[in-house]
């Protein structure tokens, strides 16, 4: 079967405000959002099970990791100041962090996660004001690099985590 009798006109997916028919938005609404799901919640499970956190603990974090990414969503969406892209970017958790913190947290237990979260992303925010000025050091060869020695690092959570 050909994509256009399949989903319709699909050119509009990659407009900026391109329109898009109803019964094909809601199949590929959906798939977003439960990608979106799988991708907020696995860190948070991976991190609390490394700290041994109790399951209505965990709960917390999911609910309250799922609140904080609908409201950076938001920002992003309808940009306030010099914040947010005014593009429909879904934002949440990230896994960058994730074996860092199956480091910490064992070790020094969750309030020193939370820590590391506030000081790093003070940081964060501060250099992402002035990107215009450092992105040009951050060649995509730098780039591929970091993603590739993330996903190096979380090998062992992912073997460890399988069945």
């Amino acid at each position: 079967m050909n994509k256009t009798k399949q989903f319709g006109n699909t050119e509009n997916l990659y407009q900026l405000d391109g329109k898009i028919p109803v019964k094909t938005a809601i199949p590929f609404g959906l798939q977003h959002i439960l990608a979106m799901f799988v991708a907020n919640i696995a860190p948070i499970s991976i991190v609390a099970g490394a700290c041994g956190l109790k399951a209505s603990q965990t709960a917390m974090l999911i609910q309250c990791a799922m609140i904080i990414a609908g409201i950076g969503t938001l920002i992003q969406l309808f940009p306030v100041w010099r914040v947010g892209s005014g593009l429909p970017i879904v934002m949440g958790i990230s896994f960058t962090f994730v074996s860092v913190f199956c480091f910490i947290g064992p070790k020094y237990g969750y309030g020193a996660i939370m820590g590391a979260v506030l000081v790093g992303g003070i940081i964060e925010g501060t250099l992402g004001l002035f990107a215009k000025y450092w992105i040009k050091l951050i060649t995509p060869v730098v780039a591929a690099s970091v993603v590739t020695a993330i996903g190096f690092s979380l090998l062992s959570v992912g073997a460890s985590s399988f069945g």
